[in-house]
Parts: structure tokens; sequence; C-alpha cells
């Protein structure tokens, strides 16, 4: 065999310096808060993929997830040609019987992940009439080794809101009347967990 130490010498003559800045690494990590589109009965939810495309040519199609209203792929793909004006689309698709029905997109340009790579949950446009649905993308560019660290994990607790809520040691901040978020949890009835 050859020796480790010739194998990984990384070979420089196969890829000139001058194209490798524009590589980088997508991760469609996956989606929530799509529409369910399959609204006859015992249909089931839908089921997703999501296709990326840099202009009209196509870079990458992710495996379908059946029956998934928060499908989550985690696969990768490598784009090694990009310019400055380009975008890259990201549409989400339910493939259904008779084709697909488009559930929503995100659009990202250069300048959003160019310099230091990104790793976070972007809404989707064209998701429909008050849907909130979002796309999960990390993205790790030339000399990055690693995906950039995501967004702080979020954890969503339902709690009933009554005037004694402080006594479950939650602090909650009530400004966003529709949503609670636990600021800190201190030593109330939680602290088993």
């Amino acid at each position: 065999g050859i020796p480790a130490e010739v194998a990984a010498e990384p070979l420089f003559e196969a890829s000139p310096p001058e194209e490798s800045k524009d590589k980088f690494t997508v991760m469609i990590v996956g989606a929530r808060g799509i529409r369910n589109t399959d609204w006859m009965p015992g249909l089931g939810k839908p089921d997703c993929y999501c296709e990326v495309k840099r202009g009209d040519k196509e870079l990458y199609k992710t495996k379908v997830i059946n029956d998934s209203m928060t499908p989550r792929w985690a696969e990768e793909f490598e784009v090694l040609e990009f310019e400055d004006g380009d975008t890259l689309e990201f549409k989400v698709y339910d493939k259904d019987v008779a084709g697909s029905d488009y559930l929503g997109k995100v659009v990202m340009s250069a300048d959003a992940f160019m310099e230091k790579g990104c790793n976070d949950v972007f809404p989707m446009e064209e998701a429909g009439t008050n849907i909130k649905a979002y796309l999960g993308l990390k993205i790790r560019v030339q000399g990055q080794k690693e995906y950039p660290p995501g967004p702080p994990p979020k954890f969503e607790v339902t709690v009933e809101k009554t005037e004694g809520a402080q006594e479950y040691g939650l602090v909650i901040d009530t400004q966003d009347q529709k949503n609670l978020q636990v600021m800190s949890v201190d030593d109330g009835a939680f602290k088993k967990y």
C-alpha cells in the first residue's frame, strides 16, 4: 500500500487556487411549520422534498420524507461554482400522485454566507396565507472545517399563564402575547428535570 504520509498529502494541482474560493458545502437540515397540502382525510401528511437551484440550474434535490410536517433531511451537497450576483433558491415541495405541490422557498444571496458561512432557520417565502414555515440550513465555506454554531437552542414550553406563574420558578417574558418565552428557570417546580 501507499505509506500514510504520502497519501495524506494534499494534492494542490487538483484545485487551482482561483477556483477554490467559490466552493462551499450546504446542508439542508429540515423544515417545519409547512402547510398540510393533503387536505383530504386519510391522505396523511405531506411527502416533502427540497430542490436547490442557482438561477435556472438545479444543483440538488433531497430525498422525499414521507408523511411529515417537519421533514428532516440533513443532506449535504457541494457548490463548486458561484458568482457574486448568484442566489441559491431552496424550494420545498410536497410530492403528490399528480405531481408536486409547492410549499415555499428560501432565497439566499452570496453575501449572506460567503464570508463566514451560516447556520440558522430561515422563514420561507410564499408558504401560504398565515403560514409561518421555516427551513433550516447550514453552509460552510472554503476553509471552514465545521459549520458555524447555530442560534441558541429555543425550546418551547407551554405554561398555563396564571397570576401565580412566578411560583413555578419560571420567569416569563410576556411582551409577546402570543408566545411565552421562558427566559430563565430557577428552583421551582421544574428543578427535577
